[in-house]
């Protein structure tokens, strides 16, 4: 496997990476994002790559930069072809990311996923070193990909500082604090989705219950367990 991560300028080659992301997340008569619009964003400073196996394109990520609450890069979407998943080419990305940022003066990376993938926090939190600064309640309202659609669309919000030297890695906590607050999750949240919707809810709604009230009350996501629970103080 040869894998090289380059920015994509051209209409020609934008166009690979929105099929990308439409395969991922597929809609009816629906795209995740115009050519017109990835045109303007890429021309006018925006970031997106292509992920190559050789000359074909298995994955795609598309950043835009903004000013609030400081300088940074927001990371919208990133995917990859189903034969090129969890192979480590997401860590790729990000650490390309974490370069391409770095280099052009921003201050932070941002972006969001949903709480309940354990996975995605596990990676976010432990692998990058990532914080964890916000919860959204239904971020995006209902989301009509095939993928989303019927559940409600809780993010939360990462912060990956691009100020250090190099990114830093967290280990997970074996033996979290006396006083700490976890809020555990589901083994598989997206295949519960599939085979029991209500089962999905009342996870949903324990989990954004509980980051409300913890975030509310002062306190702070400062890790990840060894048994997959967020760890807050």
């Amino acid at each position: 496997m040869m894998i090289e991560i380059r920015e994509l300028h051209s209409l020609q080659e934008q166009f690979h990476a929105r099929m990308i992301f439409d395969s991922v997340w597929p809609a009816a008569n629906e795209t995740q994002i115009t050519a017109n619009l990835l045109q303007a964003q890429v021309h006018n400073g925006s970031y997106l790559v292509g992920v190559f196996d050789g000359t074909k394109v298995v994955g795609a990520s598309f950043g835009f930069p903004t000013i609030e609450p400081e300088i940074h890069l927001h990371s919208h979407m990133t995917a990859f072809v189903s034969s090129h998943r969890d192979l480590g080419l997401g860590t790729q990305v990000k650490l390309h990311q974490w370069t391409w940022a770095k280099e052009r003066g921003y201050q932070s990376i941002t972006w969001t996923y949903d709480p309940l993938v354990r996975r995605n926090a596990r990676f976010n939190i432990l692998k990058l070193g990532a914080d964890i600064i916000d919860y959204l309640p239904n971020f995006y309202g209902n989301m009509a990909d095939e993928l989303n659609n019927g559940d409600e669309s809780d993010r939360m919000t990462v912060r990956w500082d691009t100020t250090t030297k190099i990114p830093l890695p967290r280990a997970e906590i074996l033996d979290p604090p006396y006083d700490a607050e976890l809020i555990a999750l589901p083994k598989d949240i997206v295949e519960i989705r599939m085979s029991d919707p209500n089962l999905n809810m009342r996870y949903r709604f324990e989990v954004r219950s509980a980051f409300q009230e913890a975030f509310a009350a002062g306190k702070r996501v400062i890790g990840f367990s060894a048994n997959n629970e967020y760890v807050l103080e």
